[in-house]
């Protein structure tokens, strides 16, 4: 019998087309006349104290409860690392938070918010391609995760290790999306392949090889800039990813999602359970409330279905997000996201706990800045 959920989500998506389909196309036609036409009149760029290199990195930053510690954590740790700097704010700072930015930067960019975080990486991305020397490899970040959030962890070091020409630190989508009650059914074939396959736009890594080549120039330069977050996502994350398989480049992420079944079979019972109760699904009701029940009676579910709820989890929610707790505990992953402390009560309770937990610097103080974003909310 198909779920009522089900029925109403496809309704709603039949009845959205229309207006989708018109916006979408207004979008990819003008998005990006539009941009560069008007809006990047309003566009301020600003030198900082960093000389180049053969390394750069965009930074892109969205202050809207203004410049924290956590955004200078992330520019010292890229200044310590040699790699240039240029950071892209999509809101205003103030003139002290400049000169505070302008310290730890090449270049800084302030912009009108249009395009979500791949709007930003655009103007970010064509400032270090149009220098006479472009670099020798390209990371993007942004500041929808606390980063760095563990010490024992270089994503830096560990995303050139992997001696890719694409590389990310998580990626999604390797597998179709479970139906919550039918977990226990689950098989975690993951894949490239799958058609909605890409890497998280939050770290991702480019080598010289493809900063080379023109098409990669003119992806960006031609990206079609949109305010929808849906069509962001799909020609953005989807559509980079998809143009870097097309073009047959080598590819990978320091989180091998791949691996995670065999990673939670290892775990004891204890352990396993731990995971499974810190769960993050801020955006999920169906499986929030399949994981709900399960909890009640976590102790009658064998450790194969307690490892098949995990995975089930992931591979609708995003590992980034669901598998946060067992991501930094097990495996040291330096990203921990920041929007469940605003999207679900459950999800900011464990992220919440999760910073206590950890307890380092860097924890202390993402954990002053959750609570503060959640005082402003409140």
């Amino acid at each position: 019998m198909i779920k009522a959920y089900k029925i109403k989500r496809e309704l709603l998506r039949v009845m959205r087309q229309p207006k989708q389909w018109f916006g979408d196309i207004l979008s990819y036609l003008l998005g990006v006349r539009y941009y560069d036409w008007a809006l990047s009149q309003k566009r301020i760029t600003r030198t900082g104290d960093q000389t180049l290199g053969d390394h750069a990195a965009i930074y892109l930053i969205y202050p809207s409860n203004g410049l924290k510690p956590s955004h200078l954590r992330a520019l010292r740790y890229l200044n310590a690392k040699n790699y240039y700097t240029i950071v892209v704010s999509n809101l205003p700072v103030s003139e002290e938070e400049e000169q505070q930015i302008l310290r730890y930067c090449h270049s800084y960019i302030q912009r009108p918010n249009y395009g979500y975080d791949f709007g930003g990486y655009r103007d970010g991305v064509l400032h270090a391609l149009n220098r006479p020397k472009p670099p020798k490899s390209l990371v993007l970040l942004n500041d929808s995760t606390w980063f760095p959030i563990v010490d024992k962890t270089d994503w830096l070091d560990d995303v050139q290790k992997l001696n890719v020409d694409f590389g990310g630190a998580a990626s999604n989508y390797g597998v179709p999306r479970p139906d919550p009650s039918e977990f226990k059914k689950m098989v975690f074939d993951y894949r490239s392949s799958h058609k909605r396959f890409h890497y998280c736009s939050f770290a991702l890594a480019f080598s010289e090889r493809i900063l080379r080549d023109p098409d990669f120039k003119k992806f960006w330069t031609k990206f079609p800039l949109t305010n929808n977050k849906k069509s962001t996502v799909r020609r953005g994350e989807v559509g980079l990813t998809a143009w870097v398989l097309k073009k047959g480049y080598s590819h990978g992420a320091t989180f091998n999602v791949a691996s995670l079944e065999q990673s939670l079979i290892k775990l004891d019972e204890k352990q396993l359970h731990q995971v499974v109760e810190n769960l993050i699904i801020p955006q999920d009701r169906p499986m929030r409330n399949a994981l709900n029940q399960e909890l009640q009676n976590l102790g009658d579910l064998s450790k194969e279905d307690c490892v098949k709820l995990v995975l089930t989890t992931i591979a609708r929610q995003g590992v980034s997000y669901a598998s946060a707790y067992f991501n930094i505990f097990e495996r040291g992953f330096p990203f921990l996201k920041k929007s469940p402390i605003w999207l679900d009560d459950q999800s900011r309770e464990v992220t919440l706990s999760i910073l206590q937990k950890l307890n380092n610097p860097a924890a202390i103080e993402a954990r002053e800045e959750a609570l503060e974003i959640i005082s402003h909310r409140s």
